[in-house]
């Protein structure tokens, strides 16, 4: 699917046109063999195109005759309810501004319809708006992701099979949120350092580098997010441990309490002469020796703290 999307500063609202026209932004997503054929014939390079339809493309920068491609990737919702990321293709040639995703991204959609404002003809300044849109939506997925990890802190000594399931869901989601701010905020980097040759102007430079600072607090709070995750599911394993290792002392203090008087009356009941087996007494005795030995057994075992 390809839609043209044009406005410029005389214009009150991004609206479709026909086809490419100078200025405008072509918004590509799902794009079959002959959708893609226009793009390269609107002079984007194949192979880079062929690599934006890559699910597993990782960010990064470069340019190709005169046109430059940055690769990013974007949160993705699912249907299913899972959270994951997909790439984003955003190239910027003398004419046009293309973004090339999988499927339809909301967050540019919502620049397609106009529930956001985007000035097509600034190519530079939409880039970047697009781009901040993107780190924006990774700052806001971890603030729930943080809100989360707070409910486990409160309930560590409860959790359950499905938290640790949900914990280890985040931490994979987490760690996927690194795999891709960190080649983007590489990508940044790249692309200040070849400013010139993209004829950046200075508020440019200056918003790139803002991008790149906000691109870094974010990659740091996704690594703190992983690290609380991580240390919650190991104090869980060591609660845990510590739990079956006291269940597993009582059980074997337990055991030997028991055996003990269970040796001695098994003696005392077998078909033989034995000590005060022929007087009224014996009973009692055999009773108080059991007793004794189980008292004995249960304060040794109770002053080692095993019961």
């Amino acid at each position: 699917m390809i839609q043209y999307l044009y406005r410029s500063l005389k214009n009150p609202r991004i609206k479709k046109v026909d086809e490419a026209r100078a200025g405008a932004w072509i918004f590509a997503y799902d794009v079959q063999s002959d959708e893609l054929e226009k793009l390269i014939a609107l002079g984007f390079d194949e192979e880079i195109l062929e690599d934006a339809l890559d699910y597993f493309e990782v960010p990064r920068f470069e340019e190709h005759e005169g046109v430059s491609y940055f690769f990013t990737r974007y949160i993705v919702h699912r249907k299913d309810g899972q959270i994951s990321t997909a790439p984003l293709l955003i190239a910027l040639s003398d004419k046009y501004i293309l973004t090339v995703s999988h499927e339809k991204p909301e967050f540019l959609d919502n620049f397609a319809h106009g529930r956001r404002e985007a000035i097509t003809t600034q190519k530079m300044k939409t880039f970047l708006l697009f781009l901040d849109t993107v780190i924006q939506n990774y700052e806001r997925s971890l603030i729930k992701i943080r809100r989360e990890i707070l409910r486990f802190y409160g309930k560590i000594d409860e959790v359950s099979e499905e938290d640790i399931k949900r914990t280890v869901a985040l931490e994979s989601r987490l760690n996927d949120y690194l795999s891709a701010l960190v080649p983007t905020h590489d990508a940044l980097a790249l692309m200040l350092r070849k400013g010139r040759s993209l004829q950046l102007h200075e508020d440019d430079f200056e918003i790139i580098e803002d991008l790149q600072q906000d691109t870094q607090q974010v990659i740091a709070s996704a690594k703190n997010s992983a690290k609380t995750v991580q240390n919650i599911r190991s104090a869980h394993s060591d609660i845990l441990a510590h739990k079956l290792n006291i269940t597993m002392k009582t059980l074997t203090a337990v055991t030997i309490i028991f055996t003990v008087p269970t040796i001695i009356s098994g003696v005392f009941g077998m078909n033989t002469w034995l000590p005060f087996s022929e007087g009224v007494q014996g009973f009692a005795i055999v009773m108080l020796i059991i007793l004794s030995f189980s008292w004995i057994l249960y304060k040794h075992f109770k002053n080692k703290n095993w019961i």
